[in-house]
């Protein structure tokens, strides 16, 4: 849990501020926002909802649940349904399933989903049908297009090592998707099998002996990024991340959604079910931009030279 509170509040801490447009002030009723996430992952969306007019105290209270005190998800939902909370705000898959399991009134808003029609989280994208709507930010043309701009920045990728968690539902999908366009490029695949330091520890054995031309961290393996990092680096392997704050932490390369016209939207979201409007009727939204980041100081570390075509793509170069 250590690990995965640092990955996420780094995703949180690589936004920066930006005025959202206004709807007109929120009523002076005090609303009640549940918050089913781990430590201050959500900080920024706070900012972007207090953007909107939302001032603790004066027209909204909180009632937070970090997830990463106990682990106990089940419980957490449970207590925010018992506070009788207006919505909740849930970071994750797993948490926004927590909080559906534990009500069907109160609406859900999932900040950072990932293929939730595919995990039967909501019926589609255009109509939830339910009580949770958000942001799908993850999907698997997400999945599949990293595969492309990795083999077009690492051309001398051939063998790829994937490494991903298969017991989640989230990981199996999106390893679909990588497989599949990984094949279609011509690359030889292996999975590597990582849901706990034991399979990382494997995972790690297996890609020593049999050294890959490049690894691709699966989102479901994101608390482990930190030790990927450190691995692929004294490997001197290339690798792709799905989130650009693993390229600050020293990996090579992400790509990844632009969160920030997301997380403005998902704001905007939990303003308009404040203001009346039910889940069902909005929309699941999706990224409208993409974001590769590239860290030029562990490509040279490994001697690795970034083709130009590719730095061309990127939106941000680490030097």
């Amino acid at each position: 849990m250590t690990q995965r509170r640092a990955v996420l509040r780094a995703i949180a801490g690589c936004w920066t501020a930006w005025p959202l447009a206004g709807r007109g002030a929120p009523s002076a009723k005090v609303h009640r926002v549940g918050a089913l996430c781990a430590g201050d992952s959500i900080g920024y969306f706070w900012e972007q909802f207090r953007a909107l007019g939302y001032e603790e105290h004066r027209n909204v209270e909180y009632v937070l649940k970090d997830v990463d005190a106990t682990g106990d998800l089940p419980g957490h939902a449970a207590k925010l349904v018992g506070a009788n909370v207006d919505v909740i705000v849930a970071c994750s898959n797993d948490e926004a399933r927590a909080a559906m399991r534990a009500t069907s009134r109160i609406p859900i808003v999932l900040l950072y989903g990932a293929v939730p029609v595919e995990t039967g989280l909501v019926a589609s994208l255009a109509r939830p049908g339910g009580n949770l709507t958000g942001s799908a930010a993850i999907s698997t043309d997400l999945a599949g297009k990293s595969v492309e701009i990795f083999k077009s920045a690492v051309p001398t990728l051939r063998n790829l090592s994937i490494v991903v968690n298969l017991t989640d539902s989230v990981g199996r999908i999106l390893h679909g998707a990588v497989e599949g366009a990984a094949k279609q490029l011509g690359l030889a695949v292996a999975t590597r099998q990582v849901s706990d330091e034991a399979g990382l520890s494997r995972a790690f054995a297996d890609m020593s002996r049999d050294r890959p031309d490049g690894i691709l961290a699966s989102t479901s393996v994101h608390a482990f990024f930190p030790r990927i990092i450190e691995f692929a680096a004294r490997q001197r392997l290339p690798a792709m991340y799905p989130f650009a704050p693993a390229v600050r932490l020293g990996g090579l390369m992400a790509y990844s959604p632009n969160w920030l016209p997301q997380s403005q939207r998902n704001a905007q979201i939990v303003d308009l079910i404040l203001r009346g409007k039910h889940p069902r009727d909005i929309p699941v939204e999706q990224p409208v931009r993409y974001s590769f980041s590239i860290n030029l100081k562990t490509a040279r570390a490994m001697s690795l030279e970034i083709p130009r075509s590719a730095l061309l793509l990127a939106t941000t170069v680490i030097e």
